[in-house]
């Protein structure tokens, strides 16, 4: 399966998202991403943004604090910020999406500091590492002209968005839990407020 929950976990289905990221509609994104490693230097992983989202066309930001280990190939993940990941957190996304009955072409997934730090253990960014996240934040809300809405998923999105939302974004923001394993299972309206998170962003999207 292609488009679905763990869907990169197949290695095909992987190496032909890869194949992708150069297409038109995600092109700025992973331009910005290829310049951002180069820019923070070895330490920083920085994961694709895929090509499977709607990319510089989506009306819908999908935000979480950092990254998570199954989107970077360096502690065993794809490489790429997809609900299609081989983890909970993902498969849990992709499933609160299509439960609101948002096409995902609709969507950008991403998180507000894009990479995290560390080859032998990946790890949120710290004071003192050379990307600050609210400059960054800014340059991916600049390729993403039509996101009208952003969803800050978990506390540590809310939190860093407070801190270092850009002045000039006039769009919605909601936020909504983390949609960890934990939350998902142990916290039932975990899985309620995630898909109307959706919900409301596609009606805020709505053009």
């Amino acid at each position: 399966m292609s488009d679905g929950p763990r869907g990169l976990k197949d290695p095909a289905v992987l190496r032909a998202r890869l194949d992708r990221i150069s297409e038109p509609h995600v092109a700025p994104l992973n331009e910005w991403v290829f310049l951002l490693r180069a820019r923070l230097g070895g330490d920083a992983i920085v994961p694709w943004f895929d090509p499977a989202d709607g990319g510089v066309d989506a009306t819908i930001l999908w935000l979480l604090g950092a990254p998570g280990p199954k989107s970077t190939k360096e502690h065993g993940g794809s490489g790429i910020a997809s609900c299609d990941n081989d983890d909970a957190t993902a498969a849990n996304t992709w499933q609160a999406r299509v439960d609101a009955k948002v096409d995902r072409r609709r969507v950008v997934h991403g998180s507000i500091t894009p990479y995290v730090s560390g080859s032998a253990k990946a790890r949120p960014p710290e004071p003192g590492d050379v990307g600050d996240p609210g400059p960054l934040l800014a340059e991916l809300l600049a390729l993403l002209p039509n996101v009208r809405c952003v969803i800050l998923a978990g506390a540590a999105a809310k939190a860093s968005w407070t801190a270092h939302r850009p002045d000039d974004f006039a769009g919605a923001v909601i936020d909504c839990p983390h949609p960890s394993p934990t939350n998902w299972n142990t916290r039932p309206a975990t899985r309620t407020a995630v898909v109307d998170a959706w919900r409301t962003a596609a009606r805020l999207s709505a053009y």
